[in-house]
């Protein structure tokens, strides 16, 4: 009897979503819809631009259904309960055969049961949670007292050579079920301490999720706005590198080695006695030392549970909290899963299964909301992607071959197999880049194979590649192996060491190792994926340490299915999601989606027309046809044009601009240019010009920079005669993406989008943030559009064009919609939004675009009547301000 999937009523009438303030009328249709996809089990692909209320509509939309069809379920179990008391009454004076009568009260009684059941479960769950928050402060006051508490952790003390090695030996592996059973009961460690109880009631989630922890904490921001959110549970759940609070744990900072220490701890849980020498005399005596992790006490995590369902809470406060109460964030998070109404969450801890059965996330029944879903497609992919150096493959073999050295006379014969085996196929693996049959000509440094055929050309056609993968689960090799290297890293490290120094790279080489056989391990797996839903792309550069072979994805889908099948409703939002085509055809059609169970949403922007000016231009001051493909880009007179336009808007335009360009190559071309020309000098006189810097670190000074110099202008503080600043930045890289370019920062958004011919064009991406055409010649390229054209069943809604050339201009305009989004904010922002290239107007261009700057969208083929028009906008902004 699942009653969790028993529909709602409809009402005649819409609910009150309880909005905090008075909601736009888009984000009225925004609330419907949404309400109405989650009722009827639908998949929601929803776009509602940066500056339109998106997060709070979701929030209040979710919610609100949440809410009705929980006090649905009430009076569904009550009128079942009412039903099922009647009919054991009634059966009483039915004449019925004393065996049909007694089959019929048993499956009554059973009935009764089980509604009584679930009845009991849920008044208990709303008796905890009233109780929770009544208890809040005696939590806070437990926290109090045991933050004065010390613990010592032994994990840490002591010379780690001192130790036995009897935990870094793989168990003696059998093959039989029994043995693989026993297996499986001893690698469940990790789970202990976040065990959740048996008889907690299974209650429908809103799982909410997105990419980054910062836009996490500002979706649970928009929730605490709300009216319902003292009556609302929401758990956020992170990494053990965001939650440990174990000083001796953070301190590592890999990834890796925090999870690993983690594990291994927990499996020291028990006390040592050791034995101390008494303050005042002579005397010892033994006491007791944790020798696990002090912060897994189940009472300490229990409170720090109850903590965070008594309230709303980002990770920050989570861990604040934890580290009060000597408590686990991490389990703690995790044993509040079971009661929480939200479960907010990254990325990639949803998209990928093994992450989500480590956490205890459970879809069936659910709804799962994807928020910023605009690289969705990109993000599964990358997370079903694997890319192995040459370097990593020589280390991790030289590291199982450490390993074996020392412990073979310990190690069972059947371990000794299988590592040998992982010896031999990876030093087939690393022949591929040094055999002879196998190197590519000059002209074509890479080669790329079906995952079959990669096998076949190793040569290992004699191994089991699943009974490996096995034998590597079943013992955690990995872990081991980090625990020899983190014991034993001096006597590792020497067989590279010379090669480490010779590249500057000795902080770092310990970590490589640790990650490589991980890594390792995961590519083997995904080479078992079915062969045409991904390829192996060897690439060989001239210094062989850099060439690297790595499993690419085509198929996301395949990782997706199980959220669409098992999801009571999958929605699909961000602030720009067109083109969607990409998205229907290679996730939900090839998922098995009928049609008519997807529902599209878009809405326009709520900021008035007169407050946005967006405009293509087809040619500059000199009446030069601005074409900024790959052959014509780097052309000293399509740069000098584009100077002159630049030159031009500064002078009537206020506050800041940012002109993003196609490749951090093609910024520095033009830089160059302008500045041995002059009207870099000039252009200054009115704006200073920062640029983007490739590394990441110093992209936040350089916007501090940026907007200070902004704020300076506006207020005209200072002896500065600047009107503003002008920021160069790059599609696709670290500031297009989340960056409120607002309320100054960003009054005219110059895209260069470099619109370039499909048979050339050299663009290095590393997120789906806004970047154009890609290089059409890459190998990677090519394998996923030939795939795509493959799926013959699948047909293009485009005759003229296959599914590889849709998702090829797709790449291209997603680019364009998300850098352009950048401009508005707000409904009392204003910007000018400029397209410089002729191709604009092309209805295949022009129709990708936004809707909502489609449809405003002016095509200027006059540079004077685009620059009359921008000086009006600007000057009647100023004087209606």
């Amino acid at each position: 009897m699942d009653i969790h999937h028993d529909e709602l009523n409809q009402s005649s009438q819409w609910p009150d979503f309880d909005f905090p303030f008075q909601p736009y009328d888009i984000q009225v249709q925004f609330m419907r819809t949404l309400y109405t996809v989650l009722q009827d089990r639908k998949i929601g692909i929803f776009e509602s631009p940066t500056g339109t209320g998106k997060s709070l509509s979701l929030i209040c939309g979710a919610i609100t259904w949440l809410n009705d069809f929980n006090r649905n379920i009430e009076g569904r179990i009550e009128s079942r309960l009412e039903k099922q008391q009647v009919t054991a009454i009634s059966q009483d004076k039915d004449e019925l055969s004393w065996i049909t009568e007694y089959d019929q009260q048993k499956a009554d009684r059973e009935r009764l049961q089980i509604v009584q059941s679930m009845k009991q479960k849920l008044l208990d769950r709303q008796s905890r949670l009233k109780n929770i928050k009544k208890n809040f402060s005696t939590v806070k006051t437990k926290a109090d007292q045991r933050s004065t508490i010390e613990y010592e952790d032994k994990s840490n003390s002591g010379s780690t050579e001192d130790l036995d090695d009897e935990d870094l030996l793989i168990y003696d592996y059998h093959t039989d079920e029994e043995e693989e059973t026993k297996l499986d009961n001893g690698a469940s460690e990790e789970e202990e301490d976040g065990k959740i109880a048996d008889d907690d009631p299974e209650i429908t989630k809103i799982y909410y999720c997105s990419r980054t922890h910062s836009q996490l904490a500002q979706f649970i921001g928009e929730v605490k706005k709300c009216n319902f959110a003292d009556s609302i549970r929401l758990v956020v759940l992170g990494s053990r590198q965001n939650l440990c609070i174990n000083p001796s744990v953070v301190k590592l900072k890999s990834v890796n080695k925090i999870n690993d220490k983690c594990l291994e701890m927990q499996k020291r849980k028990k006390e040592e006695k050791v034995t101390v020498a008494h303050k005042d005399s002579n005397k010892k005596r033994k006491i007791s030392k944790l020798s696990g992790c002090p912060y897994l006490n189940i009472a300490s995590r229990n409170d720090l549970r109850d903590y965070i369902l008594a309230d709303i809470h980002d990770i920050e406060e989570v861990v604040h909290f934890g580290t009060s109460l000597k408590a686990c964030p991490y389990y703690g998070a995790r044993a509040a899963l079971s009661q929480a109404d939200i479960v907010v969450t990254p990325y990639n801890t949803l998209l990928s299964k093994s992450t989500r059965d480590a956490c205890g996330i459970k879809l069936a029944g659910n709804v799962v909301i994807v928020d910023e879903a605009h690289n969705l497609l990109e993000t599964i992919g990358n997370i079903n992607s694997v890319e192995l150096s040459h370097r990593q493959l020589t280390e991790a073999m030289h590291l199982l071959q450490c390993y074996q050295d020392r412990y073979k006379k310990r190690l069972s014969a059947r371990n000794l197999v299988f590592i040998k085996q992982l010896i031999y196929l990876l030093k087939c693996i690393v022949g591929i880049f040094t055999n002879t049959n196998n190197k590519t000509s000059p002209e074509k440094e890479t080669s790329v194979y079906r995952s079959n055929d990669f096998l076949l050309s190793l040569n290992v056609d004699n191994l089991n590649l699943f009974k490996i993968l096995r034998y590597c689960k079943r013992t955690s090799i990995s872990k081991k192996l980090n625990g020899f290297m983190e014991r034993y890293k001096s006597t590792v490290q020497v067989s590279t060491r010379s090669e480490s120094t010779e590249h500057g790279e000795n902080d770092s080489i310990y970590d490589s190792y640790m990650a490589a056989f991980q890594n390792i391990e995961n590519f083997l797996e995904l080479l078992t994926n079915p062969n045409q839903d991904g390829r192996v792309v060897v690439n060989h550069q001239a210094m062989q340490s850099q060439s690297t072979v790595k499993y690419l994805l085509l198929n996301p889908a395949s990782y997706f299915a199980e959220i669409i099948n098992d999801c009571r409703a999958v929605i699909i939002a961000g602030g720009t999601m067109q083109p969607v085509n990409d998205l229907r055809h290679r996730l939900f059609f090839a998922c098995g989606v009928e049609s008519s169970r997807i529902t599209e949403f878009t809405c326009g922007h709520v900021i008035a027309p007169d407050r946005i000016l967006p405009f293509s231009l087809s040619k500059g001051p000199s009446g030069l046809e601005l074409d900024f493909s790959f052959q014509s880009r780097e052309l000293n007179t399509m740069i000098d044009e584009f100077g002159r336009i630049l030159l031009n808007f500064v002078n009537v335009i206020p506050g800041g601009m940012v002109c993003f360009f196609a490749s951090y190559d093609y910024e520095t071309i033009v830089y160059t240019r302008l500045e041995k020309t002059g009207i870099l000098e000039k252009i200054g006189r009115k704006k200073k010009v920062y640029r983007e810097p490739r590394k990441s670190a110093k992209v936040e000074q350089v916007l501090s920079d940026y907007a200070r110099c902004i704020q300076l202008s506006d207020k005209k503080l200072g002896s500065t005669s600047l009107n503003g600043a002008v920021l160069f930045s790059v599609v696709g890289g670290k500031m297009s993406e989340g960056i409120n370019f607002s309320d100054g920062l960003g009054r005219l958004c110059i895209l260069i989008i470099i619109i370039i011919n499909t048979t050339q064009l050299f663009l290095r991406c590393v997120i789906m943030v806004g970047l154009p055409y890609p290089n059409s010649k890459s190998p990677e390229l090519i394998e996923k559009m030939e795939y795509l054209d493959s799926l013959s069943s699948v047909s293009s809604p485009d005759s003229s064009k296959t599914l590889g050339q849709m998702y090829y201009e797709n790449i291209c305009l997603k680019a364009v919609n998300q850098s352009i989004g950048r401009a508005i904010r707000h409904i009392n922002d204003y910007a000018a939004i400029v397209l410089l290239d002729y191709r604009y107007k092309r209805s295949s261009i022009r129709s990708g675009l936004a809707s909502w700057i489609n449809e405003r969208l002016i095509e200027y083929d006059r540079f004077g009547a685009a620059f009359a028009s921008t000086r009006k906008f600007f000057a009647d902004r100023q004087s209606s301000s």
